[in-house]
């Protein structure tokens, strides 16, 4: 759950998860609410309590926020900011935290300097398309140009920036597959945005078009293996989706467009993880760089197998300082 992307603002990473608010105002088409509706959120008083009984307890240096969508608005963002500076300033918390929302909520240039000055280093978008026919056709309620703005505004206040494109909606085209892969290239390699496809899950409506479209032989078995396959759901044929899914994932698993920096590594032979980790065949590994961007020092520390094969071998992460991703080479 504590994945690199989500940690790498401390070599020490102490994590704590908090949900402040369920479910989501908005109904994309791929989307299934296990918080059900309507949407609601807790108090910033509320939230504030919960995060001082938890840091008492745990001393944790990472909040994440795991909210479907954190913020509906500008408003409690400035609240939930101001609270928090507040109370570190009050009960001396020290650590870093991160969101994700909604393009609709609007935050601008003086709400994120605010999170930042709170402690944020990460947040994220439901991007999910590069291309406005696709947004629409997943009644997104967005626009790409928002996408874009974000990126440019986690850059000017030096926070970290993620989000997913999602490939395989009804209205898919290979048209509309390179006007996203166009953004993703122009627009986002520094920024955390990863390349995925849509998953049909019950409950959602592109799960409905599968049913209505015979899509499933056997609902049964979809069930069962729901997160090992890439459904078609396309006017495209088999094997030209199938062409796609293979240049998606190719551009995902390797980073090969990502600017990379030579990382040495060592053990870490004094970490409190060292016993919990030593009989599944890991080891935990100290690796420093230096950002290609900004000039920091990095520290990462994570598990890696016992044997490295150091001429094939990468982490991909982002600095701690600049916040654009990076991919290490050890």
């Amino acid at each position: 759950a504590t994945r690199l992307l989500y940690r790498y603002s401390r070599p020490y990473p102490r994590p704590y998860n908090i949900v402040t608010a369920r479910s989501c105002p908005f109904n994309c088409t791929f989307c299934q609410h296990s918080g059900g509706a309507p949407y609601r959120a807790r108090s910033i008083e509320n939230v504030i309590e919960e995060i001082k009984l938890a840091y008492e307890k745990y001393n944790f240096n990472i909040l994440i926020i795991l909210d479907e969508l954190f913020v509906a608005n500008k408003k409690r963002m400035k609240d939930f900011c101001n609270a928090l500076i507040e109370a570190k300033r009050v009960y001396g918390w020290d650590f870093d935290w991160m969101f994700q929302t909604h393009p609709n909520a609007g935050l601008d240039k003086e709400s994120l300097a605010l999170a930042k000055k709170a402690g944020c280093y990460f947040f994220a978008y439901g991007m999910e398309s590069g291309s406005q026919r696709i947004l629409d056709s997943m009644n997104k309620k967005s626009t790409v140009g928002q996408a874009i703005e974000a990126i440019k505004l986690a850059e000017e206040a030096e926070v970290g920036f993620g989000g997913n494109f999602i490939f395989g909606d009804p209205a898919e085209t290979e048209e509309t597959i390179s006007e996203t892969l166009a953004i993703y290239f122009e627009h986002c390699r520094t920024s955390s945005v990863f390349l995925g496809f849509i998953k049909p899950y019950p409950g959602s409506r592109v799960f409905d078009v599968c049913m209505e479209k015979g899509i499933f032989k056997d609902k049964r078995d979809f069930y069962e293996h729901i997160d090992e396959s890439i459904v078609n759901m396309t006017s495209l044929p088999d094997i030209e989706f199938q062409r796609w899914v293979a240049l998606l994932t190719a551009i995902e698993v390797t980073w090969a467009h990502i600017k990379a920096t030579s990382g040495i590594y060592e053990e870490d032979t004094e970490a409190p993880e060292v016993a919990y980790l030593a009989h599944n065949g890991s080891k935990i590994y100290k690796i420093t760089a230096v950002c290609p961007y900004c000039g920091q020092n990095i520290l990462y520390r994570l598990p890696l197998p016992h044997k490295v094969d150091a001429a094939n071998s990468w982490i991909g992460s982002s600095c701690t300082k600049c916040n654009r991703r990076i991919k290490v080479l050890i």
